[in-house]
């Protein structure tokens, strides 16, 4: 009985380690979001690679792909105006650091296998016309 016990113990305190280690992904996990501004009143399509947000006016909040940070490439059409596309750059995320003092090896191998120890460099941008 005492053997049960002491394997139900240690099944439950190595789940709670991987699932509450993880600090990056439980703090940042889903998709990062990126907001785009702009002077153009008219709506725009912004297209990523995740969604397509068509006819939406700026600025807008999209939701971007973060297994591919690193070049992502995010295309804003107009009907009236040519726009330079985003890319994307990605840095570490902060919460990743919390593995250091809570989990360590297994929180970082949740954090690198959902890839939240990155997030975008920069968070919002400002549309830049083609020239």
């Amino acid at each position: 009985m005492k053997k049960s016990n002491s394997l139900r113990v240690a099944a439950v305190t190595l789940l709670a380690t991987a699932v509450l280690s993880s600090c990056a992904t439980i703090a940042a996990g889903g998709s990062p979001s990126i907001t785009i501004n702009g002077d153009t009143r008219n709506p725009v399509t912004i297209i990523t690679e995740k969604q397509t947000y068509a006819n939406v006016t700026l600025p807008c909040t999209v939701q971007v792909n973060r297994h591919h940070l690193v070049g992502q490439r995010i295309q804003v059409r107009s009907d009236s105006t040519e726009y330079k596309d985003i890319i994307l750059d990605k840095k570490i995320n902060a919460w990743t650091f919390g593995n250091i003092l809570l989990g360590g090896l297994i929180g970082w191998g949740v954090d690198l296998a959902t890839n939240c120890v990155s997030e975008p460099m920069v968070s919002n941008f400002y549309l830049e016309e083609k020239k």
